[in-house]
């Protein structure tokens, strides 16, 4: 009887079931179970497997490895996708996945390049390291990738990028503590003088306890001090953390290389033993490679990967030496040569000598395999450019896998394009199958469309064996070059293999959609789609499914309503998504059902079928699930899709009302439906303004949104006011109208302004922590009672905006520095309220006689100007929490709060 997951996770960690024995398991759960997150759970622990979890042999590993590169072709979902690319990097240091993850490090969702970030840390190879700190350390890069770069190095114990993370070190606290984490997984010493200068300045909590981490694991005494301060705290959470950071002292003192070694040595779970072998940085490394030398003979194997974790010059030397020790078994040779961390000029000439005159086939390939991550294009076409032509179909394949990882394909000049596409076309007419069939992938992943005619000879050569035919088609399927559609549909026709089958019917998909202008003629393929929708194979099911739905009638919608019952799960979805492309109304009924199906994943594919159809009750029913629980990105996607049919938006501004009232502003999927929202009412309203209307209505009150509106980087927040103005503008005459959207998109224009204006001088001010915090000692102190005069005068805590009255006491103003006086920093990843920016304005953006000084450094010398500002913008936040959490905006509310949020808006610009 087949298991679940869980199930088989526990007999593999309990010893009572072998690794090999649950593949095969384990990549039918990944096809077949019935709910997505069971199929995802199966990814994770195939990639378990590959990554030699469970005491893998290497042979099931590889099994493993290119199980979930199959896997990878059928999971179309953007949740699975992403899934599958986190299962890949599970697969410590297994090379086939490799290639898989670099080119996703490069994907055009953000999703999936953040899920690529962290299975690079997860496999480990240190030729990913330079790929992703140069993409995504930088100060331009979106600050969730950042974090995950920053985790992923430190996952990988990527030593050559240590330098590169201490300048974090000095940013926000949760950059800093991620950094602190990353060199401690790295077990460098290179942030030891910022992590100390840290700890003296008293940091924020997470700060505080990363940095005590990280000096207690590399051995550091000047810890000592902060461990005996930590460990008589009131704070159970500190005196742990003082705790495990002692006895990490204490075990890194204790500085016996051979003892490290044989821990771990005697670890069999391979990503284990890698951080066991890290604790050998910290030592004197002429010690590290005596004690490897004496333990060569009883695991060579193992002994190459711990002391590769090391990564120092003299273990480069150590390991090509062992490379070229006809003493040891060739695959031995061969993984120390590709160990070898060769971000180093003279690594690469060794590296490129052991291509040139290793005697072993495998010995050359992994040492131009291990090139290909750390050369530029031009050097690879140099230095490994005569393997395209070598005897040793292993060594034309490493020439083709190190060009892989050298390329960039967005960032090809046409002379580097023109020659990897001169040796791609070699390989793809090369005698081995298996050079065919790797060039045919890699010319898919460098997207070189002039190659797209030989990948279709390829697969129409009579010789061509299924694999090659799948390699051929997926690498079309990512060129989705519109001039070889027809000859697609050819080699779909000719097709009886399952698997080639597939992957034809995803290029023949993959290229209509990429190109809709084209008209899609699947009339000679009509009697075997039929014919195949009724086969015992679920892959040829979900083939045929596929393309009837771009078949624009060809195939009967009741024979593909039949499929959304089918026992596969990927042919239901398939068959939910080509009953919408279809827009078969009589599949309405099915796709409402679908819609309560306990798998979420079927959820998103029939609120797509339910948009295409447009009937009331589907839309009615996609707006109760946009706005549920379900995965936020997938509701956020048909939020944005949503668009009522003509003449019936009317109809629908009840559900999508109730929708909006069951998100929080904060949902990625309210602000697509208050545009919705805009649309509904001007579609109502024969008279409603264009973008030119609503763009003038602005700056007639806000004239400085004709500059701002251009600012680069100001463009989703000038879209959120636009919605705003546009929602007002169509709603404001309607009787019974709420106009709190409005006022809710408008303040979170503000508070995204406000954040990026004076975040970064906050920023500032945190890195001296000690000092800010004692100069608010003094503001609160001495200070306050005199400063508080002055403000009282100006500050008023009953306002009435319109027929709204709102409460804004200054007694509550000094709220805002409670955390620097409890010695914590404000955390500055995402935007801080306007209510809170607007207090921190009073004591940080005036000068005044008490001490209260400017340290914004806003531009106005004017106290008087400040605090009255800054009165406006609380209040504002004030009627925006009323509207939000207690009653409706009305019409007087609105007219009120809108000229009160330009003129504040108009001013606040003026102090930037």
């Amino acid at each position: 009887m087949e298991q679940d997951v869980r199930t088989i996770r526990r007999a593999l960690e309990q010893g009572t079931l072998a690794a090999d024995a649950a593949l095969e398991q384990l990549v039918g759960l990944a096809h077949t179970a019935p709910m997505r997150e069971a199929r995802i759970d199966a990814y994770r622990l195939v990639g378990d497997v590959a990554g030699r979890a469970f005491d893998a042999s290497w042979e099931t590993a590889e099994r493993a490895a290119w199980a979930l590169l199959e896997i990878a072709r059928h999971a179309d979902a953007p949740v699975e996708r992403r899934g599958l690319v986190l299962a890949v990097g599970r697969g410590f240091r297994n090379v086939w996945l490799m290639p898989f993850v670099h080119a996703r490090l490069a994907d055009d969702d953000p999703a999936i390049a953040a899920a690529a970030i962290a299975a690079a840390g997860g496999l480990g190879f240190a030729g990913l390291e330079e790929a992703v700190a140069s993409r995504f350390l930088g100060a331009d890069v979106d600050r969730a990738l950042r974090l995950a770069a920053i985790a992923a190095l430190g996952r990988m114990g990527a030593a050559s990028a240590a330098a590169r993370l201490v300048p974090f070190l000095a940013g926000e606290p949760d950059e800093a503590a991620a950094a602190l984490g990353a060199l401690t997984e790295i077990r460098t010493t290179a942030g030891v003088e910022e992590a100390t200068a840290l700890l003296d300045r008293d940091p924020p909590r997470e700060v505080l306890v990363a940095a005590t981490r990280y000096l207690g694991e590399i051995g550091r005494l000047e810890v000592l001090p902060t461990l005996r301060r930590l460990a008589r705290h009131e704070d159970a959470e500190l005196r742990m953390a003082a705790s495990l950071a002692s006895r990490a002292l204490k075990a890194e003192r204790q500085k016996d290389a051979g003892e490290r070694i044989l821990v771990a040595l005697t670890e069999r779970d391979r990503a284990v033993r890698a951080a066991l072998a890290r604790r050998l940085r910290t030592l004197p490394v002429e010690e590290v490679l005596e004690q490897a030398q004496m333990l060569l003979g009883d695991d060579a194997e193992g002994v190459v990967q711990v002391v590769g974790e090391v990564r120092a010059a003299e273990v480069t030397k150590f390991l090509l030496g062992l490379s070229a020790d006809a003493k040891l078994p060739v695959h031995v040779r061969a993984r120390a040569v590709g160990s070898v961390e060769a971000n180093e000029p003279w690594e690469r000439e060794a590296l490129a000598k052991v291509v040139a005159t290793a005697t072993e086939d495998a010995v050359r390939a992994s040492a131009a395999q291990t090139m290909g991550a750390f050369l530029a294009l031009d050097e690879v076409f140099r230095r490994l450019g005569a393997l395209a032509e070598d005897p040793a179909p292993l060594l034309r394949g490493a020439f083709l896998w190190a060009l892989q990882l050298a390329a960039r394909p967005a960032a090809l000049a046409a002379e580097d394009r023109a020659a990897c596409e001169r040796a791609l076309k070699r390989a793809l007419a090369d005698p081995d199958a298996s050079v065919r069939r790797r060039a045919a992938y890699v010319a898919g992943n460098l997207h070189l469309d002039a190659l797209a005619p030989v990948l279709v000879e390829l697969a129409k050569s009579e010789d061509a064996r299924p694999d090659l035919r799948i390699a051929a088609f997926v690498g079309l399927g990512e060129l989705a070059v519109p001039d070889v559609l027809d000859g697609l549909v050819g080699l779909f026709k000719r097709e009886e293999e399952p698997q080639p089958l597939a992957a034809a019917s995803r290029a023949i998909a993959a290229t209509a959609q990429a190109h809709p202008e084209l008209r899609l003629d699947l009339t000679r393929v009509q009697g075997k789609l039929a014919h195949l929708l009724k086969a015992e194979d679920a892959v040829v099911r979900e083939a045929a499914v596929r393309l009837a739905g771009l078949a624009g009638g060809a195939v009967p919608a009741g024979a593909l309503l039949a499929m959304a019952g089918d026992a596969s799960p990927r042919v239901r979805e398939e068959a939910l998504t080509a009953l919408g492309r279809l827009r078969a109304h009589e599949a309405e009924p099915a796709l409402l059902a679908a819609m309560d199906d306990a798998d979420p994943g079927v959820h998103e594919r029939a609120a797509e079928a339910l948009l295409a159809l447009g009937a009331r009750a589907g839309m009615e029913r996609v707006l109760e699930w946009v706005s549920g629980e379900d995965d936020a990105a997938a509701r956020a996607r048909i939020a944005a899709r949503l668009a009522f049919p003509p003449g019936d938006a009317r109809a629908h501004l009840a559900a999508l009302n109730a929708a909006l009232e069951r998100l929080s502003d904060r949902d990625p999927a309210y602000e697509p439906l208050l545009a919705l929202k805009v649309r509904a009412l001007e579609a109502d309203r024969p008279g409603a303004q264009d973008g030119g209307a609503v763009d003038a209505a602005i700056v007639a009150l806000f004239p400085t949104w004709t500059r701002l509106a251009k600012v680069k980087g100001f463009e989703s927040l000038g879209k959120s006011l636009r919605t705003a103005e546009s929602l007002y503008q169509s709603a404001s005459g309607l009787a019974d109208a709420d106009l709190s959207p409005p006022i809710v998109l408008w303040m979170k224009c503000m508070e995204g302004y406000v954040h990026a204006w004076l975040a970064p001088r906050l920023q500032a001010l945190q890195r001296d922590h000690s000092g800010f915090c004692d100069h608010v000692d003094h503001l609160l102190g001495s200070a306050w009672p005199t400063y508080q005069r002055f403000v009282a005068e100006r500050w008023q805590d009953r306002v009435e905006v319109g027929p709204t009255r709102v409460e804004v006491p200054l007694r509550s103003v000094s709220n805002a520095l409670r955390e620097f006086q409890e010695r914590r920093m404000k955390r500055l990843d995402s935007p801080l309220s306007v209510t809170e920016w607007a207090r921190m304005m009073v004591f940080f953006a005036v000068d005044h006689a008490t001490g209260v000084r400017n340290v914004f450094k806003v531009s106005s010398k004017n106290p008087d100007q400040v605090v009255r500002l800054a009165h406006r913008l609380h209040t504002l936040a004030a009627v925006r929490n009323v509207v939000t959490h207690r009653s409706a905006a009305g019409a007087a509310t609105v007219e009120a709060f809108r000229r009160g949020y330009y003129a504040a808006f108009e001013e606040l610009t003026r102090l930037a």
